[in-house]
């Protein structure tokens, strides 16, 4: 049954409970797991978690030549944010050569793409390179639009040849890096972790991401109840802010224990509905 957060009170608080305060939606509630914007994979394997034995239907196949492109949305909305600040820079000042703007306008879009993508995903490589091609795409035309209009007219680093030039080159070494590494991201193998309150385990999962060392589990693999919102807060330069929660296992409360960045900036999304854990709880990585 489908609930409007935002039509329903009742809903709302609901979903706050389980997403450790938040709202993110669509947020999928499965017997006693709560999956946080979830994938059709998550789903199935949690309806097969509680309900063992339970016929589940096959998910359609995508037709030929449609690509979904996971996260987008961000991807895009970075790239016109950048496309626009360069548009205004260079009228601003078209004998200044803003170098690392084409360079950065066609990594964006591939770049949040290939953070959403998880190892074994068959449709990951697809989603990456088309999401690499319309970054691209993107920067090309600015670059063109800006040459033909006289506004970019800086020096190039080389000090010879044309800006132009020197622009759509960037544009290309952008796009291609941003889907080389998204795409080093999908034949990745997933890590498998487990965390610990001395001999009792709290979580475990095979699908964690290591960041500086730190493991960080879905939060949907934590069970209900567990992690409930402090008022601790921090930030991190390239990372965002996190907030932080306090560990309750039984009888026993960690405060502080464990931490989230539930809007990480776009060079951490992949840490994004994601939690990680500290300060006596222990972390055990296969």
């Amino acid at each position: 049954m489908e609930h409007d957060i935002w039509a329903s009170p009742d809903a709302a608080a609901r979903l706050r409970a389980v997403t450790g305060g938040d709202e993110t939606v669509p947020t999928v509630i499965v017997g006693t797991q709560s999956l946080v914007n979830p994938s059709v994979r998550q789903v199935l394997r949690a309806l097969e978690a509680e309900y063992p034995g339970h016929q589940q239907p096959s998910p359609e196949p995508e037709s030929a030549g449609t690509v979904h492109v996971r996260g987008g949305t961000g991807g895009l909305l970075w790239t016109v944010v950048g496309t626009l600040l360069w548009v205004v820079l260079a009228v601003w000042r078209p004998t200044t050569t803003w170098h690392l703007a084409p360079l950065l306008i066609a990594a964006a879009w591939p770049w949040v793409v290939g953070q959403d993508q998880s190892p074994g995903d068959p449709s990951s490589r697809r989603r990456v390179v088309a999401a690499g091609g319309a970054g691209l795409t993107i920067a090309v035309l600015a670059s063109a639009a800006l040459s033909a209009t006289g506004q970019l007219q800086g020096p190039t680093w080389t000090g010879s040849g044309s800006p132009a030039v020197e622009a759509l080159l960037l544009a290309v070494a952008g796009a291609g890096l941003a889907t080389a590494l998204g795409l080093a991201r999908t034949v990745r193998r997933s890590s498998s972790a487990s965390a610990r309150v001395g001999t009792r385990v709290l979580v475990t999962s095979d699908d964690v991401v290591i960041v500086e060392g730190n493991a960080y589990f879905p939060l949907d693999s934590v069970p209900n109840g567990v992690l409930r919102p402090s008022d601790t807060m921090s930030v991190c330069p390239w990372k965002g802010v996190a907030s932080y929660y306090d560990v309750h296992l039984d009888d026993q409360v960690v405060p502080d224990g464990a931490w989230s960045y539930r809007h990480p900036l776009p060079p951490a999304r992949r840490v994004k509905g994601r939690v990680a854990f500290w300060n006596g709880i222990d972390v055990d990585r296969d």
